[in-house]
């Protein structure tokens, strides 16, 4: 009979049954930390949630191009290397999930370094429902993206403890094509200077559904560097408290000759930044940006009204 129900043995003769229409061909691992008595990183381990890898880093060294990672809820992780990626998703469709709500959601703490990150260096990468957590002052980034296709869906970015932070939250190369930021939450305290900034012509890149809060001095969303084609900075929310001029494109700072749409973005600025050059859009079409530079205030439109 034609099922869309799929058993696989586990290694020990466990066997689970999996949905293969919700998930994707290759292996399925499981990692918990916090399951020490029945897990362990190694042979016959990894493959069931009831005998799980302990680390994600074990996993990705099991993992192939296509497979599945669950993290399970509580999961925690401290990863940092000097002056080098703590961690590299260097397998192209690897997509790692977080399992649990909002205060079981998995923890990877990026720690010990300022000059450490994770870096994805291989297409259609993919992360959702994970908190990264910065363990170190100043670390100059959290994600470096120089594959095409990366996605970041529901995740958390935030400071560890007071001036503990990020300065930027992912960074790209020009490589990055068809990145998508969804639904994310990204929150700082101490001075930064982006949340996200995209380095060189990246196309069809999307930011979209995100809280984006922090002290950016230079703007919240940048891509100055050159133009991205077709890219879609829709529904955010951007609250930038620095104070650091009247004419800080502090939410959203695009290269000139950009194409795309910057639609629908709420924006909350330091009080001495002009909320009509809040956005510098580039050749982007805009429609729908409010902003407001007062905590009493009610937000306008972010720039000068179409006649």
């Amino acid at each position: 009979m034609d099922t869309k129900l799929f058993g696989r043995n586990q290694p020990g003769g466990l066997f689970s049954i999996i949905d293969r229409t919700a998930f994707p061909t290759g292996t399925i691992f499981w990692v918990d930390s916090t399951n020490t008595s029945n897990g362990a990183n190694g042979a016959g381990f990894g493959r069931n949630p009831d005998a799980p890898f302990l680390t994600w880093v074990f996993a990705l060294t099991q993992a192939s191009a296509g497979d599945l990672i669950f993290l399970m809820p509580g999961h925690t992780e401290t990863v940092g290397a000097t002056g080098a990626a703590a961690v590299t998703l260097s397998l192209a469709g690897v997509e790692t999930i977080g399992l649990g709500g909002r205060t079981l959601k998995p923890q990877i703490l990026i720690d010990g370094f300022n000059d450490t990150f994770i870096a994805i260096t291989a297409a259609d990468v993919g992360v959702e429902n994970i908190a990264f957590v910065s363990g170190h002052a100043d670390v100059a980034k959290a994600f470096n993206v120089s594959a095409a296709g990366a996605s970041f869906r529901r995740c958390d970015f935030l400071e560890n403890t007071a001036a503990e932070n990020f300065l930027i939250c992912i960074l790209t190369t020009n490589a990055a094509d068809d990145m998508l930021v969804e639904d994310c939450f990204m929150y700082g305290v101490t001075q930064a200077t982006e949340c996200i900034e995209i380095i060189g012509a990246c196309d069809r890149v999307t930011i979209r559904n995100n809280f984006l809060a922090g002290l950016f001095s230079v703007s919240a969303i940048s891509a100055t560097g050159a133009a991205c084609l077709g890219i879609n900075i829709d529904r955010n929310q951007i609250y930038n408290a620095t104070t650091a001029g009247a004419d800080l494109a502090g939410a959203v700072d695009l290269f000139a000759a950009s194409t795309g749409m910057v639609t629908d973005n709420l924006i909350y600025l330091g009080d001495d930044t002009d909320i009509l050059t809040s956005i510098d859009a580039g050749n982007c079409g805009r429609a729908g940006n409010l902003a407001v530079n007062e905590f009493a205030q009610e937000a306008g439109v972010a720039g000068t009204l179409a006649t």
